[in-house]
């Protein structure tokens, strides 16, 4: 532990939440800075436009928050979390074919993202030495030698504006990030972004579970490219409810009324349609449309400031509808703690290192994501050897999943960040994918 040293962290949300439990055990105090008041329970804050809608913790993700919390699994299935197996409990609909169901021991905690956080939330803070200040808007950095000392804040709550100064600091501010216009301030170049956009967006309604319950907790149909831009996701959240997503890609989006977003709902499969037809409403129909891909390349700069590091979406922000930001983010706070642990407490020079690894965090996400849209874009988009590749690829291996559980089972588990990206090319993988494309074609 770096004794009587502070760290600050820019931003309360999940990736800020992981990022102070980890830094917990490295710092004499950790102060999180959070621009939204924070709210005691599992309530929606107006920095984070999305938190209503679907939010899945990937199984890393589970195992990472177990780790880092013992016991929290119990906290959210007593809190009405429903614990989920992904092929087992889980109707899908996908490359036009539905998928068997079998049980897998790949285990999710399905619930919103709003108890999730406030659940972690309330274990941070709980922390002897973490302080959670709402009400905090970062401006921008201070830096002296090379190094970063300090933040510039402006308080909502009328305390005088100042600098809170540090000896690390971490951005996890999410897509908002504003670090690429800080850090020309104090003399360093503005990163290069790689950004895949599919236009896709989606729109959510909450119901209430109908009595009785159907034998799944969620239902998925996928989208079929290149024709259906369609998909539609039933998902059991705590305590009764399904949370009820539309999306559409390349700008066909569910619209956000009621009349239309029943027309739009048509679209699916009728067992999806006749699942939500009659049910109860409890809430009113949101959209989201902030979808890209977006990767800030800081690990490509020449120079860097110690003693600052970005992760999470300030980083690399997925399209959401893949569910990895929450898992990605528990990553990369954890391969920061083990930098810091390996360190000795000498954390100089670490802030780059982590910087130049992070796309090594992110590569199994990314090319997950990027994959899967680049198909709607004609992978006209692709930059790098691996992202053509894996978007030639992953179409072939998902048109083999449904007729294939060794296949099935594998991608499952790479989806889940388990096991990484190179699993699905491994000769009794990719021998399968190749033969079913022999069979489809004869």
């Amino acid at each position: 532990m770096q004794t009587e040293a502070r760290a600050i962290v820019i931003g309360g949300s999940l990736a800020g939440l992981w990022t102070a439990r980890v830094l917990a055990d490295h710092f004499e105090q950790v102060t999180v800075l959070e621009r939204d008041q924070l709210p005691t329970g599992a309530e929606s804050r107006a920095g984070v436009p999305q938190d209503k809608h679907v939010h899945v913790l990937l199984e890393r993700g589970a195992q990472i928050m177990s780790q880092l919390f013992p016991g929290i699994t119990d906290e959210l299935l007593a809190a009405g979390a429903n614990r989920i197996d992904l092929t087992q409990n889980c109707l899908v609909k996908a490359r036009g074919q539905w998928l068997p169901q079998f049980q897998s021991g790949i285990i999710t905690y399905a619930c919103s993202r709003l108890l999730l956080e406030s659940i972690l939330r309330k274990r941070v803070a709980a922390l002897p030495n973490v302080e959670l200040c709402g009400g905090a808007q970062v401006q921008g950095l201070v830096a002296q030698n090379g190094a970063v000392e300090g933040v510039r804040v402006k308080w909502k709550d009328g305390r005088e504006d100042g600098v809170e100064t540090a000896v690390f600091i971490v951005d996890a501010s999410g897509r908002s990030s504003k670090l690429p216009d800080w850090l020309p301030e104090i003399g360093y170049a503005a990163p290069e972004e790689t950004v895949i956009d599919v236009r896709l967006g989606y729109a959510g309604r909450r119901y209430k579970i109908p009595g009785p319950a159907p034998e799944w907790d969620t239902m998925l149909i996928g989208v079929e490219p290149p024709h259906q831009s369609r998909a539609g996701l039933i998902y059991s959240e705590e305590n009764g409810i399904w949370m009820v997503m539309l999306a559409g890609i390349l700008g066909d989006y569910p619209p956000t009324d009621e009349a239309g977003f029943l027309d739009f709902a048509l679209d699916m499969e009728p067992e999806f349609h006749a699942a939500i037809q009659n049910v109860e409403p409890i809430s009113n129909i949101i959209g989201y449309r902030r979808t890209e891909n977006r990767l800030r390349h800081y690990e490509k700069l020449t120079r860097w400031p110690d003693r600052l590091v970005a992760l999470g979406d300030a980083v690399c922000g997925f399209n959401p509808v893949y569910g990895q930001g929450m898992t990605v983010s528990a990553m990369a706070a954890v391969t920061l703690g083990e930098m810091l642990g390996a360190s000795g407490g000498k954390i100089s020079g670490i802030a780059q290192s982590f910087q130049k690894k992070y796309p090594k965090i992110v590569e199994p996400a990314w090319l997950l994501a990027t994959s899967a849209d680049l198909e709607w874009l004609g992978n006209e988009e692709a930059t790098s050897f691996p992202e053509k590749f894996a978007s030639r690829y992953m179409p072939k291996l998902l048109d083999t999943i449904p007729s294939d559980q060794t296949v099935h089972k594998m991608f499952i588990q790479v989806q889940n960040l388990i096991v990484p990206p190179t699993s699905l090319f491994v000769p009794k993988i990719a021998w399968r994918v190749f033969r079913h494309k022999l069979r489809f074609n004869s």
